[in-house]
């Protein structure tokens, strides 16, 4: 297949400013082979400063499940009883590093059944790329000039291993300081890689040009692949998909209605590009749509933190209703995001099409950046990163909570289950300037954020909400139907 270069512009802040090559357009003979992922997956990413002390903080048996960082304090997570034990949660994304049971408990990832997906490519001297046959044995690990995004993806669902003191490319791992907790900590991981990073020599430029993102026939393949294992193990599997397009690929849609048919929840991101429109295939109908919000206090916190020294604002505690006017004046204290993607009339999407609104901005967790150096190296930190990639496991893992209990419940009954729970907190904007003021550290100043009616889907969703939603539809004396809720089981 030949393919083209493209130049797409990838925001990164200064700090971490990298030159990388991005994923090439496709010819008009296959215009929706290839799905450019990097301009949706990085928006915001902002190394975190490593700390002096690394003497861990107490044991981690003595903390249920670690502490509790403000995403998760922000979707109510911790709320509730149920944990994700039991349920399985699809990761398709960049896969995860080789030393990834430093971030991670080795039993919450399911490595027999990790698997990847890619092709070869290179360049040809007629002056296009080749892309090779569909291979599935890359396996799930990141390639090393890869991005993290998928160990932080991962670290939302399940938690993570602080250790600021880690050195990955040393192969330097010391006691971490302490846990941080996950939105389903007990869920299990299933890594898929569906996007992969390509180091291809251009004798024409007379350099080396990193490729990144993934082809629609790899995404397909990781969906068909985890549909197959709830078929065949009988699992309840969340497809969890931190990724888009900006074109539909009836070669994905198909494998998404086919893991739905197996019993599988799939959830997606909006997308990354604000008022141009959803991407896909978080656009299309059936799939549960993860819009971007934030925390008005993001950078300040709430005074005091879970350890108490040193403070960290992100876990300190958020208030459990959102509308109590904030230290910088604002009626509420929560926000969409600029660059959270609106559904767009002239692509045919409807504001039906965006589900929901969780935390996707400035979320901690393992990551690094593309590698274009000489001589990459692992070099894992913890960065605060933003995107609606952030929002998606969020979603995925309060579906997981859910699931632990209801495991017969349809795509249709959580996407209506979820909705149901959003509208219950609205995302209205400050009732005197029409907006909201959040200070954004890599701007340095404070930002003003406003958006409209189901810019964000049907509002702002919680793991207690959610459940009582759940229950208003398996409520017998219900109008609702619950056959139309309720995966027959085999």
């Amino acid at each position: 297949m030949k393919v083209k270069t493209l130049s797409l512009a990838v925001f990164l802040v200064a700090m971490l400013s990298i030159s990388i090559a991005p994923w090439p357009s496709v010819d008009s003979e296959s215009p929706a082979r290839v799905v450019s992922l990097d301009n949706n997956i990085l928006v915001h990413e902002y190394m975190m400063l490593d700390e002096a002390s690394v003497e861990a903080v107490g044991s981690f048996s003595s903390v249920s499940f670690g502490y509790l960082p403000f995403w998760v304090d922000m979707v109510d997570a911790e709320t509730v009883s149920e944990t994700g034990e039991g349920v399985y949660v699809a990761v398709l994304d960049t896969g995860l590093p080789p030393f990834w049971r430093y971030y991670f408990p080795a039993d919450r990832i399911k490595e027999e059944w990790g698997r990847g997906f890619t092709h070869d490519i290179k360049w040809n001297p007629a002056g296009y790329y080749e892309i090779g046959p569909l291979r599935d044995d890359r396996g799930f690990i990141t390639s090393i000039r890869g991005s993290g995004h998928g160990a932080h993806v991962t670290s939302t669902i399940i938690g993570f291993y602080f250790n600021p003191a880690a050195r990955p490319e040393l192969g330097s791992f010391p006691t971490p300081l302490f846990y941080v907790r996950g939105v389903a900590p007990k869920a299990t991981i299933i890594p898929v890689l569906v996007l992969d990073a390509w180091w291809i020599w251009r004798p024409d430029l007379g350099r080396y040009e990193l490729l990144t993102g993934g082809t629609w026939e790899m995404v397909a393949a990781g969906i068909r692949y985890v549909g197959d294992l709830a078929k065949q193990h009988k699992v309840k599997i969340i497809i969890s998909m931190s990724l888009g397009g900006t074109r539909p690929s009836p070669l994905v849609e198909e494998a998404i209605n086919y893991a739905i048919s197996q019993g599988c929840i799939v959830v997606a991101a909006a997308g990354n590009s604000g008022e141009a429109g959803m991407n896909w295939p978080g656009a299309y109908p059936q799939v549960i749509s993860a819009a971007a919000g934030g925390w008005t206090l993001q950078f300040i916190g709430s005074g005091t933190s879970n350890p108490p020294s040193p403070y960290r604002w992100w876990l300190s505690d958020v208030p459990e209703k959102f509308n109590v006017e904030d230290a910088l004046g604002n009626d509420w204290q929560h926000y969409l995001v600029d660059f959270s993607s609106r559904p767009n009339r002239t692509l045919g999407q409807t504001w039906k099409d965006l589900d929901v609104c969780t935390p996707g901005c400035w979320v901690v967790g393992p990551y690094k950046p593309y590698d274009t150096r000489p001589t990459p190296s692992w070099d894992y930190r913890y960065y605060f990163v933003s995107g609606t990639s952030m929002a998606t496991p969020h979603v995925s893992g309060i579906a997981a909570l859910v699931a632990q209990n209801h495991k017969y419940l349809s795509q249709y009954a959580f996407e209506e289950i979820f909705r149901l729970a959003s509208v219950r907190i609205p995302m209205p904007r400050d009732e005197e300037t029409g907006g909201v003021w959040v200070w954004h550290p890599t701007l340095g100043k404070y930002t003003y954020y406003t958006w409209n009616n189901h810019d964000y889907g049907s509002g702002w969703l919680q793991a207690d909400n959610a459940f009582f939603a759940a229950r208003v539809y398996l409520n017998p004396k219900s109008k609702a139907k619950i056959s139309e809720f309720l995966i027959a089981p085999d």
